[in-house]
C-alpha cells in the first residue's frame, strides 16, 4: 500500500473506533496536567494505529500521546495523536480528530487529520499539495488581520498572560476569536481557509505533526514564536500559523 493510502486508511480505521463509541462513553480519567483526560477510546485508537504501523513499517520509530516513544527515532518516525480533543469528546462536543504524521529529523513529510464526525480527511505529503476528501485546499487569502477569524489558545502551564495580551491587541482589529479545543482540527481549518490565524503555546509533537505539513502544503506559514521552523523533537511547542501576509503581521505587530 502506498504511503498516502496507508496513512488515510489507518486514520479512517481509528476514526471508526472513535465514532462508534461517541456519546456512549461512561467514564474517563485524569492524566498529567490539570484538565487533561484520557479514555478507553484514546487507548483503543492508539493501539489500532500502532499495530497497523508496526505491521507495515516495522523499522520506523513511533511517538504517541499515550505510550510515548518506541523504536528507532533516528530515521522515519510516526507521530500520533489517537484522539485530539479528548475533553470535547467526553463532553459530547463534536470537534475532535485523529492526527497521524510521519517525520524525519524532526520535520514532518506526510500527515493526515481525520474528523470522524464530519467525515473529513485532511491529507498532505511533502511536495504534493494538501487536500480534504481528495479536493485541493489553500489557506485564506486575506492580507491583514482586520476582521479575520483568529484562534488564540494556550495550554495549562503556559504563560496565559501573554495570550490575553495578544487577544487584547487583536481585539482592536477583529472581534472574531475562536478556541476549539483540538489543535489538529484548528490546523486543518487553517489549511483550508476556514480560519485565518492560530497562535498557541504548550503543544506536544503529536498535536502538531500532521498539521504542520498540511498547512505548509496548503501555502501557509507555520513557525514558533521566534519565527523559527518547528522541530518535532522538542517536547514543548509553540506555533504561529496563517497565510504568509497574516503570519508576518502576527509576528511583527502582535508578538513583537
Amino acid at each position: 500500500m502506498q504511503l498516502e493510502d496507508f496513512i488515510q486508511d489507518v486514520a479512517r480505521g481509528a476514526g471508526e473506533i472513535i465514532r462508534e463509541k461517541y456519546q456512549k462513553l461512561d467514564t474517563w480519567q485524569a492524566k498529567g496536567s490539570r484538565g487533561d483526560v484520557v479514555t478507553e477510546v484514546d487507548v483503543a485508537s492508539e493501539e489500532y494505529v500502532i499495530g497497523r504501523i508496526k505491521a507495515e513499517f516495522p523499522s520506523d520509530g513511533i511517538v504517541s500521546e499515550e505510550t510515548g516513544a518506541q523504536g528507532n527515532l533516528d530515521g522515519a518516525v510516526w507521530v500520533i495523536d489517537p484522539l485530539d480533543g479528548t475533553k470535547n469528546y467526553t463532553m459530547q462536543i463534536p470537534m475532535f480528530a485523529v492526527s497521524i504524521g510521519r517525520a524525519e529529523g524532526g520535520v514532518p513529510n506526510a500527515g493526515a487529520i481525520y474528523d470522524p464526525i464530519h467525515d473529513e480527511m485532511f491529507y498532505a505529503q511533502r511536495g504534493c499539495g494538501a487536500r480534504v476528501n481528495g479536493r485541493a485546499i489553500r489557506v485564506a487569502e486575506e492580507k491583514t488581520v482586520d476582521d479575520c477569524l483568529i484562534n488564540v489558545s494556550w495550554s495549562p502551564g503556559s504563560d496565559c498572560a501573554n495570550f490575553i495580551k495578544y487577544m487584547e491587541y487583536l481585539s482592536h482589529r477583529t472581534a472574531y476569536f475562536r478556541r476549539f479545543g483540538s489543535a489538529a482540527v484548528v490546523m486543518a481549518y487553517i489549511a483550508c481557509g476556514r480560519l485565518h490565524g492560530y497562535m498557541q503555546a504548550g503543544l506536544h509533537p503529536w498535536d502538531a505533526a500532521a498539521g504542520i505539513v498540511i498547512i505548509q502544503e496548503a501555502g501557509g506559514m507555520i513557525t514558533d514564536f521566534h519565527g523559527k521552523p518547528i522541530d518535532l523533537r522538542n517536547s514543548n511547542i509553540g506555533i504561529v500559523t496563517a497565510n504568509p501576509d497574516i503570519h508576518a503581521e502576527l509576528m511583527k505587530e502582535v508578538i513583537g
